[in-house]
């Protein structure tokens, strides 16, 4: 749950990627961001997979892609500029995902999360888009959860933000109460269901004052 950014596209010219990495990496120093290289190998074979052990969750094997991740100081999340050997933009889980079959590449977005941030670093963070998009990425498409960047419009951004924030509150405010703590020990069912009840009561649309009356009742 949150505004989230996601975008994808296809370098305009591989060989600028090492610029476009520099350039990034030189924003995120700036910014005191933190920016971290990749460097697979293009020629190698693509083996990588997502492994699960008692560590975790972990990913082995060769990704096959280049460019750099920012990530900013904030609460937002990381930003994927890394690309293919066809030059298409991919985040790292994204490809993995498209290696094992999971995904469907047409359908692979890199995408951050800005919800726990601010509206003026989300705005920040289109701006960065729209550079990208402007000097390296010309076909860049983004699908911006807080409608920012379709209009300019602040104000909007805001009360999108603004309102999923509450019924962030609301849900925990809600789920910390006795009614929740009765679950415990019960089915993962029983516990989905009992959310969805909770939704429901919180967020379902107030009742008119004057009902229309029921042309059949005569």
């Amino acid at each position: 749950m949150g505004v989230t950014l996601h975008y994808r596209g296809t370098l305009d010219d591989l060989n600028r990627l090492p610029a476009l990495c520099d350039e990034l990496a030189d924003v995120a120093q700036a910014m005191g961001w933190s920016a971290v290289r990749i460097d697979d190998d293009y020629d190698a074979p693509l083996d990588a997979r997502l492994i699960h052990d008692s560590g975790g969750a972990r990913i082995d094997g060769n990704v096959g892609l280049k460019g750099v991740v920012l990530t900013p100081d904030d609460g937002s999340e990381s930003l994927w500029f890394c690309f293919d050997r066809a030059g298409q933009l991919r985040s790292l889980l994204g490809q993995v995902l498209i290696l094992d079959g999971t995904l469907i590449p047409e359908e692979s977005w890199a995408f951050t999360k800005t919800q726990f941030s601010s509206p003026e670093r989300h705005v920040w963070i289109v701006g960065l888009l729209r550079y990208v998009q402007k000097h390296y990425v010309s076909n860049l498409e983004v699908r911006d959860e807080g409608g920012y960047w379709d209009t300019g419009d602040l104000a909007e951004l805001r009360r999108r933000m603004d309102f999923i924030n509450g019924m962030i509150a609301d849900m925990t405010t809600a789920l910390s109460s006795p009614r929740f703590a009765a679950l415990a020990g019960q089915s993962a069912e029983d516990i989905v269901a009992a959310i969805e009840k909770l939704v429901q009561e919180l967020h379902k649309p107030p009742a008119e004052a004057n009902p229309p009356e029921n042309p059949d009742r005569r």
